[in-house]
């Protein structure tokens, strides 16, 4: 009789139990709007998070304000500071009273949320919004003035392109682009041009084909204060002896004729 060896195997399962250690909920604060209220002041308006989420015992909130007026002044102030604990979050807005008269407002807001005997927090540093007082009248708020770019000068084999800078906007320019995606021709930049408002760079496109429509991609990069570059990014179609139109791609916000409106960067 054959004996035959059995062998059993038994298979080990090996778990291995990862604890993960949770903490509360920490949030910051948003800057929701700055208003214009009349020629002279500003409200500045922020939220908290909801209290079912939040569980920050201590936040911080910071306020600066950057004057401009034009380019022959300008003034910082000293920081608006508030102290919330996680029962007293009643002030919800700031209103500021300036001595000129429409003048531009850069408003930085930042935070810092903590949460005690656990050594976490949360900062949020300069949330910008470039605003502006309204008329000496107050019967208008314009807002910021805006870059126009248009394109002028239309012929059968030509046109230019032309960037229109507001003399009063307190940004700084830095450099400006106008180029071809049919046939990555890049513009001639002819000479600067200005007049009490506005500064005007003009770039020109020759030898082209009559009736034919053109891709131009402009872009312009600009600062404010020492913040860091930014790029605006605007697409025109222009058809050779004909009518030329306009969309947008980027992160400003745009109005009809190509115009910028400059808001919030960050």
């Amino acid at each position: 009789m054959d004996n035959y060896w059995c062998s059993s195997y038994i298979l080990l399962s090996i778990v291995t139990l990862c604890h993960c250690q949770t903490y509360p909920h920490i949030t910051e604060p948003k800057l929701t709007s700055v208003i214009p209220i009349n020629s002279t002041a500003l409200t500045v308006n922020w939220l908290f998070a909801d209290p079912s989420i939040d569980r920050s015992d201590l936040i911080r909130i910071y306020i600066v304000f950057n004057e401009f007026y034009y380019t022959y002044y300008n003034r910082t102030y000293a920081s608006t500071n508030y102290t919330f604990t996680s029962i007293n979050k009643t002030v919800r807005s700031l209103t500021k009273n300036f001595e000129l008269v429409n003048a531009y407002y850069y408003v930085c807001f930042s935070s810092n949320s903590t949460i005690k005997n656990i050594s976490r927090y949360l900062a949020i540093v300069n949330n910008c919004i470039l605003t502006r007082t309204c008329l000496r009248s107050n019967t208008a708020c314009p807002g910021p003035s805006s870059v126009i770019i248009l394109s002028t000068n239309i012929s059968s084999n030509s046109f230019i392109i032309s960037f229109i800078w507001p003399k009063d906007l307190p940004y700084s320019s830095n450099s400006f682009t106008a180029q071809l995606t049919n046939n990555n021709q890049t513009g001639t930049a002819l000479s600067l041009t200005q007049n009490t408002r506005y500064t005007i760079r003009r770039y020109q496109f020759t030898s082209l084909k009559s009736g034919t429509t053109y891709t131009v991609n402009t872009s312009f990069t600009y600062t404010i204060l020492n913040s860091t570059t930014k790029t605006n990014t605007t697409i025109l179609t222009v058809t050779t002896s004909g009518s030329s139109k306009l969309f947008y791609t980027g992160d400003l916000s745009f109005v009809s004729f190509s115009v910028v409106l400059f808001f919030v960067f960050f």
